[in-house]
């Protein structure tokens, strides 16, 4: 008697995909099996001089039905899982008809699958892929998938605002500018971040003028957060600086004072913090 269990043929085939294209990324990366799936197969790193480098993953997926091309419909909540990956994400088709393996970069579609999540109304968006780009079996035959891999990181680490020139050698090429709103206001504020940093290792170890020098800067280049004009009233006051450290104390208080969003108990506490700086600036410089 035969088992009430049912395995159907779609089932049968996405696990054959799924090993066929194993196999092949096994030529230059090690691959580990994501044990559940949330839309990634395989988590992956590419090997270099037989030693892992950059990781990538994989969602896998088998057909018998690619002709010149492949479309299907992916939920929008497996597709904003692949883009707010930190690592570069490949979708990668095996054709059980010619046994071929293609893939295509998620990252080359990420403006373009934005815009689609925001203007499709329905639960899904249809991503298609061509037999351009094709997984080979061998060692040294995907070497476009590999340059590929190191370009996405780099579009990658841009987009969370981490731009990294490109090249290896002494001279390498810039990295160009953010190419959305978004990357714009991440790399700027991990500029801030990266600033606060450097200033807090300054004041440690009493390097005053590179401190002042960093949150200079940050007064000009930022001018809606508070910390550094505090650390530049402290820094001020420090070199007996009186008036221009109150100047900067000010500038903190009405920073605070016009900001909304700050629970307002803490904040009630901020301004009276900043309130005090000023009061002892005033009686050191009364004398």
């Amino acid at each position: 008697m035969s088992s009430n269990v049912k395995i159907t043929w779609e089932q049968r085939l996405g696990r054959v995909g799924a090993k066929e294209i194993e196999s092949r990324l096994s030529y230059f990366s090690k691959t580990s099996k994501e044990e559940v799936d949330v839309g990634i197969d395989f988590r992956c790193e590419l090997i270099e001089d037989d030693h892992p480098s950059v990781t990538f993953l994989v969602q896998a997926k088998g057909t018998e039905h690619f002709h010149n091309n492949w479309s299907k419909g992916i939920r929008k909540s497996t597709i904003l899982y692949w883009l707010w990956q930190r690592s570069p994400v490949y979708l990668i088709v095996y054709d059980e008809k010619d046994g071929n393996c293609y893939w295509m970069s998620i990252e080359d579609q990420r403006y373009n699958l934005f815009r689609k999540l925001g203007a499709k109304k329905s639960n899904t968006v249809s991503i298609n892929m061509n037999r351009s780009q094709v997984l080979e079996r061998g060692k040294d035959k995907n070497r476009n998938l590999i340059g590929k891999i190191k370009d996405d990181l780099r579009s990658i680490q841009s987009f969370w605002g981490f731009p990294q020139p490109k090249g290896s050698g002494y001279v390498k090429t810039i990295p160009g500018p953010p190419r959305s709103e978004w990357e714009l206001v991440q790399t700027k504020e991990n500029i801030r971040m990266s600033l606060y940093s450097l200033v807090q290792h300054f004041m440690r170890n009493n390097d005053q003028r590179s401190a002042i020098l960093c949150c200079r800067f940050l007064g000009e280049f930022d001018k809606s957060h508070y910390n550094h004009f505090v650390w530049l009233g402290q820094l001020n006051r420090a070199e007996g600086k009186y008036e221009e450290a109150k100047k900067n104390f000010n500038e903190a208080l009405r920073i605070c004072e016009r900001d909304m969003k700050w629970p307002t108990e803490s904040m009630k506490q901020l301004i009276q913090f900043i309130k005090k700086e000023i009061e002892i600036t005033d009686r050191l410089q009364s004398g």
